[in-house]
């Protein structure tokens, strides 16, 4: 049994080419059929980190929709040693929401 949500999903990009084409092109979708609802209101970006390309993530401008909050709103997950979450303070509580939907179909 495989033991974390990220990891499954490593696992299934690297060894189903038919899945981690559809993580990449529509992963609502993907995880759908994982069992995994992911709310309408929250996008996902998901990419095979490639080994010639160097990824940097631009944060919301201090004048976005919620400026009383200082401009340091991302944060990262690391999960093991295998990829790292790049998400903003308010969409956390979703990714653990996903992590239990995970585990609940796991078992």
């Amino acid at each position: 049994m495989t033991d974390s949500l990220e990891r499954k999903l490593t696992e299934l990009a690297w060894c189903d080419p038919a899945f981690r084409k559809q993580i990449e092109d529509n992963p609502k979708k993907a995880l759908k059929e994982l069992g995994i609802e992911v709310p309408d209101h929250i996008k996902l970006d998901v990419r095979q980190q490639r080994r010639d390309t160097f990824y940097y993530v631009i944060p919301p401008p201090a004048n976005d929709v919620d400026n009383t909050k200082s401009i340091n709103q991302m944060d990262l997950w690391q999960s093991a040693d295998l990829f790292i979450w790049i998400m903003p303070e308010k969409i956390k509580e979703h990714l653990l929401m996903m992590r239990q939907q995970f585990r609940r179909n796991s078992q």
